[in-house]
Parts: C-alpha cells; structure tokens; sequence
C-alpha cells in the first residue's frame, strides 16, 4: 500500500493551525509542542493554551480524521479493493493508538527579532517497515491459501493485509532513541508558527515513521 501520512500531515497543519490566535507570551517551542500534540499524541491541552477554541480543534481534528480515511480508501481502491467503513475505523484507530505512543521534546536553539529556531526531538517507530511485513505475510498467506481464482486471492489478500497492519499497529513499540528535526518559527497573529507549515509537516511525518535520516547526536 502506498503511504498516506505525509500529505496529510501537510495539508492540515497548513489549513487549520494558522487559525489559533494564541497568547503572545508562548514561545516558539510551546508552539511546535503544542501541533506535535495535537496531530500525534490526540492530546489538545497545548493548542487550547495557544487560543485555539474548542470548536476549531473539533473541527481540525475531523477533517484531519476524514482525510486519513479518505486516502486510505483511495488506496484500496487502487488496488480494485474496497474496505468497508468499520475495518478502516479499526485501522485508523489502530494507527492513532501507535502515534500516541511517540514522545517528543523541544527546545530553542535561537531566537532573535520575531524568528527563532526550534528543535524537535521524537521517538519514532518504522512504519514502511510494519506496511511491508504486513503485506508480505498477507501475499504468503493468500499464496498458500488454495483459493482458485485472481480475484479471491486478491480479496483475501487485502482482508489479510489490513488486519496484519492493524495487529502492527496495536503492537508497537517505539524507538529508544530520538531523530530530530529543525523548525524555523515567526510570530503570526500573536502566536509563533513553524514558518513554513508544508515543509514542517513533511520533516514531522518523515521523523515520526523512520523515515528521516538525520541522526539526534545530542540525545545520545
């Protein structure tokens, strides 16, 4: 299956946090926290502190919600498979409660006349890594199946596939070590903001699946 989660993480935090207007004394790394909690950890207290009303996170959280799922199923569809509405919620939640495992802290490395740069550090898990495994397992199993035709291999496939990725998910366990990553902040509208949302959440989604190269030499 193709990988979902970085062009949604770039989509939302781009169309959704710049409507906070937070406190002016938050500092850029509350900021970067605060998204970092909202979007992997399902946790809201942060935002809240940043002005962002309760209405707004409902409704950034469901659109963010909707379009995982949406992705997901395009992908199946892809695939000429369809899931049905209750195994992509099981998937989905599965996947929430991998990313609420993840931990993170931020510091300031500098700031100076409205700008300032912030490092996040996270614990990671290696998603490519759970999707592979998961559809290899799948295609061994529909292989050895006995199923006659294309299309049933093909559905048993997908259905063996999603639960193995779901089982993945509710079993991981995050890395001991922290990848970092840098996100240079401005004040806008009274708060500070990764100053280029897009690419702050490509470097998040990249960071929190494994996928980032960079080593965190000063968490060692």
């Amino acid at each position: 299956m193709k990988k979902f989660c970085i062009s949604i993480f770039c989509i939302f935090l781009c169309s959704v946090f710049l409507t906070a207007c937070g406190k002016p004394e938050n500092n850029a790394a509350s900021s970067v926290k605060a998204i970092y909690d909202l979007y992997i950890l399902g946790d809201t207290d942060g935002i809240s502190s940043l002005g962002m009303s309760e209405e707004d996170i409902k409704s950034a959280q469901t659109a963010y919600d909707n379009s995982v799922k949406e992705t997901i199923r395009a992908n199946f569809s892809a695939s000429g498979q369809e899931i049905d509405d209750d195994t992509l919620d099981e998937l989905c939640s599965a996947r929430k409660e991998a990313l609420s495992k993840l931990e993170a802290n931020v510091e300031i490395t500098s700031e100076s006349e409205g700008k300032a740069t912030v490092v996040l550090h996270t614990t990671y898990f290696d998603e490519s890594k759970l999707d592979e495994d998961a559809f290899y397992s799948a295609r061994e199993a529909a292989n050895q199946s006995g199923l006659t035709t294309l299309e049933e291999q093909q559905v048993f496939l997908m259905q063996t596939y999603t639960q193995n990725l779901i089982a993945a998910y509710q079993d991981v366990t995050p890395s001991e070590d922290t990848t970092a990553i840098t996100v240079e902040c401005v004040i806008q509208d009274n708060s500070w903001v990764p100053a280029n949302m897009s690419s702050f959440g490509s470097d998040l989604a990249l960071a929190i699946t494994g996928q980032n190269q960079s080593s965190d030499t000063s968490q060692e």
